[in-house]
């Protein structure tokens, strides 16, 4: 706060405080000297704190308390509603940093997935072909087992529940998502790829 912005503070401090009414309003040449001393102690105590904000504290220092407000009072204040202003900030800001969407992280991996399998002589758009069509079907629930978006699927081999083999899924759940299956990579007429309920009655041996 600037020297000259201070008479008008302690004018608002002494409608609530009878002691500074001498400040706000001096009567005298000592009364006056006085003040001036106090403006300018203040205004360098509160240095670039603004007026209307030291204002805001003094209105609110007064509805919760009976004591005289000091520059140790308006400073304290304006000390946290910075560290708060910054926080907001630096919340702000990290959420405004833009996070790569699905898409591009899937991209990404993709990327790193055909350098693995190119330099083991294997054929890469393939293979994430493949890798993008078994996330696709993932997204659906499977109609044979019952397995919900996300989960693999299982089968039941009479004797316990567990995942088919290679992280597979049934053929029906493939067509719910839309997908032709790649037949090649599934044995056919197996126990565990049979469409039909886990629980169903074992297959007869061929």
């Amino acid at each position: 706060m600037e020297t000259y912005e201070l008479p008008e503070l302690f004018q608002l401090v002494a409608s609530y405080d009878k002691s500074f009414e001498s400040l706000a309003y001096p009567k005298t040449e000592q009364q006056q000297g006085k003040a001036d001393l106090s403006a300018e102690s203040w205004a360098a105590a509160l240095g670039d704190i603004p007026a209307d904000f030291a204002k805001s504290v003094v209105v609110e220092h007064y509805r919760r308390n009976s004591t005289s407000v000091t520059t140790s009072v308006i400073h304290r204040e304006w000390v946290e509603y910075r560290n708060q202003q910054i926080q907001k900030a630096e919340s702000a800001e990290i959420k405004a940093k833009r996070r790569p969407s699905a898409e591009e992280s899937l991209r990404g991996w993709e990327r790193a997935t055909a350098a693995l399998l190119e330099a083991r002589g294997q054929d890469a758009d393939e293979a994430i072909e493949d890798i993008r069509a078994r996330r696709t079907v993932l997204q659906v629930k499977c109609p044979v087992c019952k397995a919900l978006p996300g989960k693999g699927c299982v089968v039941n081999t009479g004797k316990r529940i567990q995942p088919l083999s290679n992280n597979n899924s049934h053929p029906s759940r493939f067509d719910a998502a839309g997908i032709e299956q790649q037949r090649p990579t599934m044995p056919p007429r197996t126990r565990e790829y049979r469409e039909e309920i886990p629980g169903a009655a074992p297959m007869p041996e061929e």
